[in-house]
């Protein structure tokens, strides 16, 4: 019955994968019937939940202060949805990242770190192989051949940014099984189609993951001293992005300006950021809770009217934090961040954690927040790799022992 569990809990990862990662190009799937992925995902949270219930725990999770306050910052955001709307859709939002949470916690305790990987990398083979093969043989769908991205890769996605960021994913699980034993042949299939899809996207940003990535996971194996550097870069990475919220908050500028007249606006990204933080004095302690800010249509319908365009979405995963949990919200955010990198120090330390699984573990949260800056991932309720990042955070929740160990 385990043996039967546990190849469920793996299939429903690898559909999980295919189902929530960017929404699918409208000639595959009409916009009207996105929700659908949704759902398909949501389900597959459940069946992992389910089937988990029947596999013996393989990493226990003790009650410590970085599982005390992760758990407390996603409570907090969880019943942030009392103080929006209570529209159906921020209600469902909230539900949704109860499940996925708890899916989080079973996953990461119920089979072991290497099958993960296996399944999520065939999920992200999927989806890569076959944007490039729309590409080639449907390019219609598969090719941007808007005045912006002329020629651009998309597949099957309606962004190419979305193409350019699971290919860029997808090389980094691919780097990770070949260092631990996979075959060249699969490796290089893999690492070249997922290279491929990058380049051919041009997302500037995918290409920049993929690179940090590859060369985190590398240079994590062979150095601790590495590792131990990378380790810290989650915590770094939110102090400077406080740092970002306070320079358009105080100066008021929808750009960053660099002497002169040069000015940096990230293809206008910061406008949205500016915007949204210019409202953070209106509900400055708690946020305007989950889903809780562009669905007020005083604050769309100004925006639109201002740029004649509005995404829905604040391109900046911190910026979502911030402005959805408030002040207290992205506290209790940047104190789980630290707790997770002072413990990784310590496990590393103390040799209690596998050192594969920690060179995993580090690369992904690094490029998680390195990929936040200019997407919105934190908070997303189904996207796999948001909650696959929640999994690793509930990775290093783990007891250790009080003393070094010896050489």
């Amino acid at each position: 019955m385990e043996k039967l569990a546990r190849n469920v809990i793996r299939g429903s990862i690898t559909v999980n994968v295919v189902a929530s990662m960017g929404v699918f190009h409208p000639a595959l799937l009409p916009a009207e019937w996105s929700y659908l992925q949704q759902a398909v995902a949501l389900v597959m949270w459940i069946i992992l939940i389910y089937a988990s219930a029947f596999v013996r725990p393989r990493v226990r999770v003790q009650l410590n202060p970085d599982l005390i306050a992760l758990v407390a910052f996603y409570s907090l955001a969880v019943i942030s949805v009392l103080w929006t709307s209570l529209a159906l859709a921020a209600i469902m939002k909230s539900a949704a990242l109860v499940v996925t949470t708890f899916g989080a916690y079973c996953l990461i305790t119920r089979i072991d770190m290497d099958e993960i990987v296996g399944s999520t990398a065939l999920g992200f083979f999927i989806l890569v192989a076959a944007s490039a093969l729309c590409a080639v043989f449907v390019p219609e769908i598969g090719v941007d051949q808007s005045w912006m991205h002329n020629g651009q890769w998309q597949g099957i996605y309606e962004s190419k940014q979305t193409l350019g960021f699971i290919s860029a994913y997808l090389m980094f699980f691919a780097c990770y099984q070949k260092m631990t034993g996979q075959g060249w042949i699969v490796f290089l299939v893999t690492f070249l189609l997922a290279l491929t899809c990058v380049i051919a996207s041009e997302s500037r940003g995918a290409g920049a993951v993929a690179v940090a990535a590859c060369g985190l996971l590398l240079t994590s194996m062979w150095s601790i001293r590495c590792m131990k550097v990378y380790a810290v870069l989650p915590s770094i990475m939110c102090i400077l992005a406080a740092l970002l919220f306070l320079y358009f908050y105080l100066t008021g500028y929808d750009s960053v300006h660099l002497g002169g007249e040069s000015t940096i606006d990230l293809t206008e990204r910061t406008f949205i950021w500016q915007y949204a933080i210019s409202h953070f004095n209106d509900a400055p302690l708690l946020g305007f809770g989950i889903n809780g800010f562009w669905t007020r249509p005083s604050i769309y319908d100004y925006f639109n009217q201002n740029h004649g365009w509005v995404l829905d979405n604040y391109h900046s995963g911190y910026i979502a934090v911030a402005i959805e949990t408030g002040f207290l919200g992205y506290f209790l955010f940047v104190a789980s961040v630290y707790l997770f990198s002072e413990k990784v120090l310590y496990l590393i330390a103390t040799r209690s954690i596998n050192r594969s699984h920690c060179a995993l573990i580090i690369g992904f949260v690094v490029l998680s927040f390195q990929s936040n800056f200019t997407e919105t991932m934190f908070l997303r309720s189904t996207m796999f790799t948001s909650v696959l990042l929640v999994a690793f955070f509930f990775a290093v929740c783990r007891p250790v022992p009080q003393q070094p160990l010896l050489p």
